[in-house]
């Protein structure tokens, strides 16, 4: 239960985050529907199908800020584009991984081993490296076809949306318990006049 209350929080925060550059952008002209989101209502089947509705929706949305933002040419809309895709299916396989670890936390913070908090420590690592990685793939990839200002500007836009969605799941998810015993306050000695 706690997993899917921070799924529907991560999807706010994308939701918000979308809206905003879309907002900041003038990207919601009369002629654009670009801001109509049409979900599931609950209860209609399982809280998953519910979930992957959101993140399909999020990622139509995504697409569409890095469109409006971007500001390419035609040419350099051919070239980006395919480039683009092959990004996103990395990330959302990266953000898979990056979402099981957030589901194993939350269920299990509150007994974590010291094995368990050594697994995350090196899961979450590995997601920031891999991260990196990909980023510098796509980069050079992007830099054989665009000015380097252009793959500049993906890398903002992406960035301040990957940071929006990671600072607002990471305000939500409590720090882990310490085994320490809490201290009690020392008792108050009367002063005697």
């Amino acid at each position: 239960m706690t997993s899917i209350r921070l799924i529907r929080s991560v999807v706010t925060v994308l939701l918000a985050a979308v809206s905003i550059l879309l907002f900041a952008t003038g990207a919601f002209a009369q002629d654009t529907k670009g801001g109509d989101i049409i979900l599931p209502q609950i209860g209609t089947g399982s809280v998953d199908a519910y979930i992957e509705a959101l993140k399909s929706d999020i990622r139509r949305h995504m697409r569409r800020v890095v469109e409006v933002n971007m500001q390419l040419s035609g040419k350099e809309a051919d070239a980006f584009w395919p480039i683009y895709d092959r990004y996103d299916e990395d990330m959302r396989k990266l953000n898979y991984e990056r979402s099981s670890i957030y589901d194993f936390y939350a269920d299990n913070y509150r007994t974590l081993s010291d094995k368990q908090a050594q697994e995350l420590i090196r899961r979450m690592n590995y997601v920031d490296r891999r991260k990196l990685s990909i980023d510098e793939k796509y980069a050079r990839e992007m830099g054989k076809v665009l000015p380097v200002k252009t793959v500049l500007r993906f890398f903002q836009i992406e960035r301040q949306i990957d940071r929006l969605v990671v600072l607002k799941i990471a305000s939500e998810i409590p720090l882990v318990p310490t085994d320490a015993p809490k201290a009690k306050p020392e008792a108050r000695q009367k002063r005697r006049p």
